[in-house]
């Protein structure tokens, strides 16, 4: 009796315990960037957020508000709320808190999903890959849709596997509203309707009980969606010509700056490559694919469970559709991450768990996962890399000299007026031409010092040559010190685990290299070649500052 109560207790404390630990990775430098808001997505919503008010202004699609919004509204009101509850205390904040929430109960509702498929210990598993995997990690210290989606979305799942294997109409009603709450927070979640129709489907009991339960479901989230997002009802066209824009963006019909990045990406590939070298790993995105597949096998070879054919639904089609993409932005695999976890965490507890050798595999590559998130938590440690370089202005250039920095992105120094900086900006990515480049060579003429806050330009303009010919050459001589400007300071933080520095190289490919001064003193440096953009420029950017040397040529 006594040794079944202490396993009945160790049962409880082994997720408790996991989910603190994924709870101190998320809550930890929340306050990563000082308050400066250097995530647009962020700053947009939490900006719109802040101009909502109770009950005169409850419009997100408003003039005054945030009248191109393409998300849900649900985001937008709990961060309201959330701020009210508060005492209004500093939007950022309270958003990135919700954020860390969010993906916190997302490791929860993993573990509950693999505990309930496919038994306690995947489970558990799933839940410590989810707890220490860096893509959720970082995304938890942002406040974007994306983040309450996949919370949203998994919850759906979990509801929709109990109405597969039950039958229910608890289970099917609430599928449904968490479906609705998925949809609230960004509109991809229309896809949720593949794995609710699987459902419907294969839960037990007459065909008429099923559709009674499919429209239940259906009404459940479509109220819920009503009232979550009552002014994409009441202002639909506004709302869906939203939509339909940013879908042409992420479909790369519409062309717009911040997804030039992934001109010449390819689908699949890129993703997967990205998540191997940082969002999950090599050892934990390695074992996810072979899971994958194994999952995909499995259900081919024999008639696999109603509640995995649920999973199935969900994972499948929308891997292959948001691998297609031609915006790959890492956040949109949110809502997938939790499952493809579960899939790995599966493979390891039925193809290795029983061997001698598989328990030190599963230890293994959930160390490896970890000591890659510890890694890169390091980086809030020291203060962001914007803040660094503008106090380094502030004490070696003196007031009235004249400042070149780029367009679609932070200019910098940070409050250049008030030290009384001359700030100009080069329109880099207009398209190449004589109009463009006159109006650079007079900024560039009068510019005492070129900052560069980031990568977007010269890591995404220098390898479109066709198309950027003038711009690529532009940063082939500002690099090469050609251009009449040397590099005098360079700030970044990077990932470090003891001695250890992971570092990225984003002109890897180019013609051009980083200055010396840019290498982190470190004694040991692994290089991981070119990461995402997105990865990269809101919480570690490298900044570089050019200081003139001669006239202009």
């Amino acid at each position: 009796m006594a040794r079944q109560s202490w396993r009945r207790m160790v049962g409880w404390l082994i997720p408790l315990l996991l989910l603190l630990i994924a709870a101190a990775a998320r809550f930890y430098g929340l306050d990563w960037d000082g308050g400066i808001g250097a995530h647009p997505d962020e700053r947009y919503l939490v900006g719109a957020a802040e101009r909502l008010c109770w009950p005169d202004r409850l419009n997100p699609l408003a003039a005054d508000v945030a009248p191109d919004l393409a998300y849900g509204h649900l985001p937008l009101y709990l961060l309201a709320l959330a701020r009210w509850v508060s005492g209004n205390l500093d939007g950022l904040l309270v958003g990135r808190g919700l954020a860390a929430l969010f993906d916190l109960g997302t490791a929860a509702l993993t573990g509950l999903l693999g505990w309930q498929v496919y038994g306690r210990r995947v489970g558990l598993l799933a839940i410590a890959f989810v707890a220490v995997m860096v893509l959720h990690i970082q995304q938890a210290h942002f406040y974007t849709a994306d983040v309450p989606l996949a919370f949203f979305t998994v919850g759906s799942l979990l509801f929709a596997a109990r109405w597969a294997e039950r039958g229910r109409l608890l289970d099917a009603g609430l599928a449904g509203v968490w479906a609705g709450l998925a949809l609230g927070s960004k509109f991809s979640a229309v896809l949720l309707a593949l794995p609710l129709g699987a459902a419907c489907v294969l839960a037990p009991g007459s065909r008429r009980t099923r559709v009674w339960l499919g429209l239940w479901g259906g009404v459940g989230g479509g109220a819920v969606f009503a009232l979550t997002n009552p002014f994409a009802l009441l202002a639909w066209p506004s709302f869906w010509r939203n939509v339909s824009q940013q879908a042409a963006i992420v479909r790369g019909i519409l062309d717009v700056p911040y997804t030039r990045q992934f001109h010449a990406a390819w689908p699949y590939l890129y993703p997967a490559a990205q998540q191997l070298k940082w969002g999950m790993g090599i050892p934990l995105g390695l074992v996810v694919l072979g899971g994958l597949i194994y999952a995909v096998v499995r259900a081919v070879q024999e008639p696999p469970r109603c509640a995995e054919w649920v999973l199935l639904a969900w994972v499948v089609p929308g891997v292959a559709f948001v691998g297609a993409l031609y915006a790959k932005f890492p956040r949109y695999w949110l809502p997938f991450t939790p499952l493809l976890a579960l899939y790995a965490a599966r493979w390891l507890v039925e193809q290795a768990w029983q061997r001698q050798w598989g328990r030190w595999v599963c230890g293994a590559v959930l160390a490896a996962t970890a000591l890659h998130g510890v890694t890169f938590i390091s980086l809030y440690r020291t203060p962001h890399p914007w803040l660094v370089a503008s106090q380094w202005f502030r004490e070696h250039v003196a007031p009235g000299a004249s400042v070149a920095v780029e367009a679609w992105d932070h200019p910098l120094p940070l409050n250049a007026e008030a030290y009384g900086y001359r700030v100009e900006e080069l329109a880099i990515f207009d398209e190449d031409g004589p109009e463009k480049w006159l109006a650079m060579e007079r900024v560039l003429r009068e510019a005492d010092y070129v900052v560069i806050a980031s990568r977007r330009g010269y890591g995404t303009l220098a390898r479109w040559s066709d198309r950027y010919p003038l711009t690529a050459g532009y940063y082939e001589r500002l690099f090469t010190g050609q251009a009449g400007f040397a590099p005098v300071a360079c700030f970044g933080r990077y990932p470090r685990l003891g001695p250890v520095v992971l570092v990225d190289d984003p002109t890897t490919g180019l013609v051009f290299a980083l200055p010396s001064l840019c290498q982190p003193a470190a004694p040991i440096t692994l290089d991981l070649g070119r990461l995402d953009e997105s990865f990269v420029v809101y919480d570690h950017p490298l900044v570089l500052v050019f200081e003139r040397l001669v006239p202009q040529n």
